[in-house]
């Protein structure tokens, strides 16, 4: 590990495919933390799991913010949630697109959310695509391949295509996280919806996982958490 690394990073998946969102978190995390399967309150917005990776401890908290069926005020309130989850702020933002099926609606929903976060979002932003940019072959497709480009010139973190299979692709997502901080002379994202909340804490060798439903009730103030105990530990 580089000299002058963050030894404590705090990284926020924002995509509307939640599967995808999965595999992106489980492999910065070493090991399988998000599953789709075992979450049976299907409004949760936002989820959040810590680890120990590479020698550093590693939060994500995977939202599920870019929903096209939330209202304005549900957003509002999930932002805060996570905001409240990466307390005192996120080091980056991963936004995970898929070429195939970002629309004009999605791009609106992206800066949408990442301004209820802060202005400067969108510099502490890495844009992960996970899959090919197939459709230049058709010139309306070339247009909105343009907008979505001239998104990933605007976010700070720059582009970075995942693979699953390439053991130094998570390597590579923490640098790019430090290369933000260190761009933008920051420790982290200061946000405008800034609340004071514990970050959690994590064990060596296990996952602490919590998460916030998103409903209009006061019950998603109180936080739901559990242990998850693996084998692997999340080490690289």
């Amino acid at each position: 590990m580089a000299s002058g690394s963050v030894s404590n990073l705090r990284i926020v998946l924002l995509g509307k495919n939640e599967s995808e969102n999965n595999e992106v978190g489980n492999i910065i995390l070493g090991t399988t933390a998000f599953q789709s399967k075992a979450l049976s309150y299907s409004q949760l917005l936002n989820e959040k799991i810590s680890g120990q990776v590479e020698k550093r401890h590693i939060t994500v908290i995977k939202t599920n913010l870019l929903q096209t069926h939330l209202l304005q005020h549900q957003i509002v309130k999930g932002v805060g949630e996570c905001v409240s989850l990466s307390a005192p702020g996120p080091h980056s933002i991963a936004l995970i697109l898929q070429y195939k099926d970002f629309t004009e609606d999605d791009m609106r929903s992206v800066y949408n959310v990442l301004s209820l976060f802060s202005k400067q979002a969108i510099k502490h932003t890495i844009v992960v695509t996970t899959d090919e940019d197939s459709f230049s072959s058709k010139i309306t497709s070339k247009l909105w391949n343009n907008v979505i480009h001239n998104l990933i010139k605007d976010c700070g973190g720059g582009h970075l295509k995942f693979d699953s299979k390439d053991s130094g692709w998570r390597s590579e997502i923490l640098k790019r996280t430090e290369d933000i901080l260190k761009k933008e002379h920051e420790e982290f994202l200061i946000c405008n919806m800034y609340e004071d909340g514990g970050d959690g804490s994590s064990v060596d060798g296990n996952l602490s996982r919590s998460g916030s439903s998103g409903r209009d009730d006061d019950k998603h103030k109180e936080d739901h958490a559990e242990s998850i105990k693996t084998g692997r530990g999340g080490g690289g």
